[in-house]
């Protein structure tokens, strides 16, 4: 029994800690953001108008995409409160970003959005996962 318990904790000191994991969240929603960010640029008010959206709100959709995913990777880089902080922000506004893209273009029964948009599920609960637990990595840096 001695030789599981010591086995366990060799794996454990080996594999690695948990408060990097984010990343494995943080890069991909940011880089999907910045994606569809960069992708209303040049501004067209005839795509704007094709998604039923006024120039103004597809443009500011558009800025916040960028904003957003640029706040999620310096909220990964700043190892402190500030980066707590700016982490928060920028998951509750990816969260609000990808409510708005369901609203916008996938609107459907909440049954069928789960059973047929995994994707954007997928990114709105990133987000808000980002959103809720920022704090958890204060107690892991000791």
């Amino acid at each position: 029994m001695a030789y599981v318990s010591d086995m366990i904790d060799r794996t454990a000191r080996v594999l690695p800690q948990t408060h990097h994991a984010d990343w494995l969240l943080r890069l991909p929603l940011a880089l999907v953001l910045l994606q569809y960010g960069f992708d209303k640029f040049p501004l067209s008010a005839d795509v704007a108008a094709g998604w039923g959206l006024p120039l103004f709100l597809w443009a500011l959709a558009g800025v916040a995409e960028i904003v957003v995913a640029l706040m999620l990777v310096a909220g990964g880089m700043l190892r402190n409160r500030i980066g707590e902080v700016v982490t928060r922000i920028a998951g509750i506004g990816a969260a609000l970003i990808v409510i708005g893209v369901i609203i916008v273009a996938y609107w459907a029964p909440p049954l069928d959005l789960i059973l047929f948009n995994q994707f954007h599920i997928l990114l709105l609960c990133a987000g808000l996962y980002l959103a809720l637990s920022a704090p958890a990595r204060k107690s892991e840096q000791g």
